[in-house]
């Protein structure tokens, strides 16, 4: 196998454009990189997660998750491609199945904390959904642009399993922040309403 990258250095991107797979020359802010920007930041903390955490589970899970976040990647940044593909969906939805099935239903609200590594799984989870909003945004300008998705040599929009499999994995990490709690020793930390004015906690 070759090598994929040849350059770090390119000095392309210095006047804030940069290209897409497709070879498509874009404004570094522009939608399409917005959206792998937000994808790629997910990447990052579930690396963080997947560094961090003792479950042997979790680390197989999201290592598979990692690569399938590229697979997503490359397809964005050829325009008119599918978004992953319905093996991708079914094999994030059986790991949230396997990984729930020992939970029951969290009595309030939870709020990120707890051990640390559930709490790096929150901030993938919020991330993932600002992902999930920059895939959808993305996909509207491709329904009514159609030279984006022409550019890629697609005759029309792509099959999109990309905004279920964010969906889904957002769900994936909130349940996973639950588990490394448990793992932990710690409870969840639940909402309490109200609490910062409860007696003795308000200064």
């Amino acid at each position: 196998m070759g090598h994929r990258l040849s350059r770090i250095v390119t000095r392309t991107g210095d006047q804030g454009q940069t290209g897409l797979g497709s070879g498509l020359r874009v404004d570094k802010d522009s939608p399409p990189i917005e959206t792998l920007g937000a994808i790629d930041e997910l990447n990052s903390w579930i690396g963080v997660l997947v560094a961090l955490s003792s479950s042997q589970a979790t680390r197989e899970i999201f290592t598979l998750v990692q690569h399938d976040l590229f697979d997503l990647g490359a397809q964005i940044s050829v325009p008119g491609t599918p978004l992953l593909s319905r093996a991708h969906l079914s094999r994030i939805e059986a790991a949230f199945e396997q990984a729930n099935a020992g939970l029951g239903m969290p009595e309030e609200f939870i709020l990120p904390g707890g051990a640390p590594t559930s709490a790096f799984a929150h901030i993938a989870r919020t991330v993932c959904r600002r992902a999930e909003r920059r895939l959808f945004s993305l996909a509207q300008i491709e329904h009514s642009v159609p030279e984006l998705y022409e550019a890629g040599g697609a005759a029309s929009p792509p099959e999109n399993f990309g905004l279920s499999y964010l969906n889904r994995l957002s769900d994936l990490l909130f349940i996973v922040a639950r588990l490394e709690n448990r793992a932990d020793g710690r409870p969840d930390v639940l909402w309490e309403r109200g609490k910062s004015l409860s007696s003795g906690a308000a200064a």
